[in-house]
């Protein structure tokens, strides 16, 4: 069961021409644009960390919001009732699967960054940053999974997904520095797990050791957070209506 659902799921993410787009070729393009326009060494190191970033959080969110999506309104999930499998196991499995394909799609924008713009990163400190790729797709795949649960239809995934994204990535320090921005703006920028993960990308390539703590730590809290809201408010089925049908009871 657990390699069927994972096979589908990596199948079905690969046929997501559009998000494979915003997290692949997007993300190079942009980083390209901006990384021989600002042509300073700690500029372009900022673009590649803030652009990789982009790219987990594009594939992540958006991405598995719409997949689960139609999944649940092709009826896939209704054949999960018939089976033993936990309801934990089975959110597990897909967002394992789709952070698969994330991690890899965010390591190529991250190598290309750094052989394009020769940036010299030790070999502890690409693991590290290997590392960090892992949980902060986890992390913004699971957010993901909450958003394709809380939306009734893809309108309203666009609506929330972007409310959630746009001030992750503006009140983050991915593109340029918030010392004369509003109180409030950097507060919520350090609340929300963008920030982190940013900074601890754009940290490795600097040989920075003393972040693991706090970048790990703050995406590993939203992982495990989205990962139990997921499960509460996992939906199995469309009605008549159109409304999302939940599920009565959770297996654990």
């Amino acid at each position: 069961m657990f390699q069927i659902i994972f096979k589908s799921m990596l199948a079905t993410s690969l046929r997501d021409k559009i998000t494979l787009f915003y997290s692949l070729a997007f993300p190079l393009v942009l980083m390209m644009g901006l990384g021989f326009y600002f042509n300073e060494d700690s500029q372009q190191l900022q673009i590649v960390a803030g652009v990789t970033a982009i790219s987990t959080i594009f594939w992540g969110m958006q991405g598995i919001a719409f997949q689960v999506h139609e999944q649940r309104n092709r009826g896939v999930y209704k054949l999960l009732k018939l089976t033993p499998m936990p309801l934990i196991a089975f959110i597990s499995i897909m967002v394992l699967a789709r952070t698969f394909i994330g991690v890899l799609i965010n390591l190529i924008v991250w190598l290309i960054g750094i052989f394009v713009f020769q940036i010299d990163v030790t070999a502890g400190a690409f693991i590290s940053g290997f590392c960090l790729l892992i949980i902060g797709s986890l992390c913004f795949t699971s957010i993901g999974f909450v958003i394709s649960n809380l939306a009734r239809n893809e309108a309203q995934i666009s609506v929330i997904s972007n409310f959630i994204q746009f001030p992750m990535i503006f009140m983050s320090e991915a593109f340029y520095n918030l010392k004369n921005a509003p109180e409030w703006v950097v507060f919520i920028g350090k609340v929300l797990p963008f920030e982190y993960y940013v900074k601890g990308l754009r940290g490795f390539m600097l040989g920075e050791s003393g972040l693991l703590l706090t970048v790990f730590g703050v995406p590993i809290i939203y992982l495990i957070l989205a990962l139990l809201i997921s499960i509460l408010t996992f939906k199995f089925e469309m009605n008549s209506e159109g409304k999302t049908i939940r599920h009565r009871k959770v297996t654990s």
